[in-house]
């Protein structure tokens, strides 16, 4: 009996396939010896692998399953995986297997997506308790202002921190932020002269536009205000709106506050608006540097 494999990783020669993958992208229907075909990369959480359908010589029917489903959607597959020129693929035939659209409620989303490895309600914790322990009651009214927002709390417990690179994942955002908050805990018993309450503060909200630049449906991708304006200049301005609606909060402060978000990439090649000027914004760049 052959071997059955449920995601991309266990898709060896000759094992049979019967699962649900994310569609990548398509590749138009053609013509082969035998008939018509289309080409297909499906994805899930475990990584990727190409799709050949092999269908027969009625082009109308070929072209239905291949308007079935479009690129982000979820399909069902059964189908034999083979290698050819090195590679695996997915065969599936017309009549002897299967791609379709898949229906609501037949797959998980946990197949798609890696969750962080860490406990976010422990993460979650240990933020917050730093952010009840800064005694600057200006940035204690700003971090509130958005801690005390469930849907941004909701928001900052799941978002990823990249599509790609870093913390890639359900909870990245949270894991990346505790990572970055860490280092600078540390740094700070190195060297007491930091400011600690605007070197956490910074800490905290340096990659918050993370939540406004992308977004997580059976994968993670970029919204258009992340892909337009990029999660950097999200934050800088956020942070800038919640701080108008605080009284009398110091310019020099806000300044300096904005300051860390626009720099904490460390250098203007990698997206940073400016290189850091003063030694909490270098701390800061240099954990998100570490952390990422």
């Amino acid at each position: 009996m052959k071997k059955l494999c449920k995601e991309v990783k266990q898709c060896e020669d000759g094992t049979l396939v019967s699962s649900f993958f994310r569609v990548k992208t398509r590749r138009i229907p053609r013509k082969y010896t035998k008939g018509y075909m289309f080409d297909v990369i499906v994805t899930d959480k475990s990584g990727e692998i190409d799709l050949t359908y092999w269908g027969g010589n009625d082009l109308d029917a070929v072209q239905s399953v291949f308007d079935s489903f479009a690129i982000g959607n979820v399909v069902y597959v059964s189908g034999t995986v083979h290698t050819w020129r090195d590679q695996k693929k997915i065969n599936v035939g017309e009549g002897s297997g299967e791609i379709r659209l898949a229906n609501e409620g037949e797959y998980d989303l946990d197949d798609f997506i890696y969750k962080t490895n860490q406990d976010p309600e422990l993460l979650w914790s240990y933020i917050t308790g730093i952010k009840d322990s800064i005694s600057n009651p200006h940035l204690k009214a700003l971090l509130n202002a958005f801690f005390d927002d469930e849907e941004f709390a909701e928001k900052f417990k799941r978002i990823p921190a990249a599509i790609l690179y870093h913390h890639a994942c359900i909870g990245g955002l949270l894991e990346h932020t505790w990572e970055v908050l860490k280092y600078c805990e540390k740094a700070v018993e190195i060297h007491p002269s930091l400011d600690k309450d605007l070197l956490f503060s910074g800490a905290i909200l340096h990659d918050i536009g993370k939540i406004r630049e992308n977004e997580v449906s059976v994968g993670i991708n970029q919204t258009r205000e992340g892909m337009l304006l990029g999660h950097i200049y999200i934050g800088a301005e956020w942070v800038k709106d919640k701080i108008s609606t605080i009284s009398d909060f110091p310019s020099l402060l806000s300044d300096k506050l904005i300051h860390i978000i626009l720099s904490h990439h460390g250098k203007q090649e990698y997206g940073s608006f400016q290189t850091p000027q003063f030694p909490e914004a270098a701390t800061v760049s240099c954990a998100d540097d570490i952390g990422s």
